[in-house]
C-alpha cells in the first residue's frame, strides 16, 4: 500500500464549555449587597459603574463639614471671609454716616469676622441697618405728627380767639431767643410740638420788641405788620399797660414801643 495514498483525518479544535452569564448581575455579589435597595433600580454592571463614578464626582466638589475651630476657619475663608476683620471693605451709605462711627463698623466687622461672614454678608447687614434707621426716622415723623394735632387742638382750646396770635408770639421768641440750630430742630415735628415748650414760648414772645432783643441770640428781629398791629390791639385793649398811665415809670418806654408798632404797621 502506498503510503502517500494514506490520507490524515484532521484535527478538530477542543470545544470550549459554554460560560454561563448570570441571569441578574447581583446573583454575584453577597447576599448582603445583592438585596441592599440601593442597588434596586440598577440594570447592569455598567450602569453601576456610572453610578460610582458620578457620586465619587459629587463628594469631591462637597465641602466636608468642620470638627473644630481651626477647620471652621479654614472653611470661613473659602467661603469669601477675608482673613482679618480689617479686611472687610463695607460701603456705608450715603448721609448716612453719623449711624455708622468708626467704633462701631470696628465691633461690627470683629464680630461678623468671629462669625465666619463673608464680605457680602456684612454689606447685606449694612444695608439692612440703613432700612432699620428709615424706618425708625419714618415712624417717629409720624408719632411726632400726631403729637403736633393733638397739641394744636389742645392749645386752641386753651387760648381759643388768642390762638393765633400766641402762635406769632410763640415764632417770635423763637426768632429772637434761638439760634439756628434751635430753629431747626424745633421745626422737626418729632421735637417742636411739646405744648409746656409752646406756651413758654408765647408768653416770652408777647412783650418783645426790636429794643427788647438787643443782646440777644438773634436781634435782628423782623415783625411783620399784622404782629405790630396784634400788638397795638393788646395795648390798646390793656387799660393797665404803662402806655396809659403817665405816672408809670415804663409810660415811656411803653410810648416808644407803640410808636415802633406803628411804624410797622403803618409804614409811617
Amino acid at each position: 500500500m502506498n503510503e502517500s495514498a494514506v490520507v490524515e483525518a484532521p484535527v478538530e479544535a477542543p470545544v470550549e464549555a459554554p460560560v454561563e452569564t448570570p441571569s441578574d448581575w447581583r446573583e454575584s455579589l453577597s447576599e448582603e449587597l445583592r438585596v441592599d435597595p440601593t442597588l434596586a433600580n440598577i440594570n447592569d454592571v455598567e450602569s453601576a459603574a456610572k453610578t460610582l463614578v458620578h457620586q465619587q464626582k459629587m463628594l469631591g466638589n462637597r465641602i466636608p463639614l468642620p470638627k473644630n475651630d481651626e477647620e471652621k476657619g479654614e472653611l470661613y475663608n473659602k467661603l469669601g471671609r477675608p482673613e482679618t476683620s480689617e479686611g472687610y471693605e463695607l460701603a456705608v451709605p450715603q448721609g448716612y454716616e453719623e449711624y455708622y462711627p468708626a467704633e462701631m463698623l470696628k465691633s461690627f466687622k470683629d464680630t461678623g469676622h468671629k462669625l465666619g461672614l463673608n464680605a457680602e454678608q456684612m454689606q447685606g447687614l449694612v444695608e439692612w441697618q440703613k432700612g432699620s434707621v428709615d424706618y425708625q426716622y419714618n415712624q417717629s415723623m409720624i408719632s411726632g405728627e400726631a403729637v403736633g394735632v393733638s397739641t394744636a387742638e389742645a392749645l386752641k382750646e386753651e387760648f381759643g380767639a388768642e390762638y393765633d396770635k400766641n402762635m406769632r408770639s410763640a415764632q417770635r421768641a423763637l426768632r429772637v431767643y434761638g439760634n439756628r440750630a434751635i430753629q431747626d430742630k424745633l421745626a422737626d415735628p418729632r421735637y417742636g410740638n411739646d405744648p409746656d415748650l409752646i406756651r413758654m414760648l408765647a408768653a416770652a414772645g408777647k412783650d418783645i420788641t426790636e429794643d427788647s432783643a438787643q443782646g440777644t441770640a438773634n436781634n435782628s428781629l423782623v415783625m411783620s405788620p399784622l404782629d405790630a398791629k396784634m400788638r397795638i390791639e393788646q395795648i390798646n385793649s390793656d387799660k393797665n399797660h404803662p402806655y396809659w398811665n403817665t405816672k408809670d415809670p415804663s409810660h415811656a418806654t411803653a410810648q416808644e414801643e407803640m410808636r415802633q408798632m406803628f411804624d410797622k404797621a403803618y409804614n409811617t
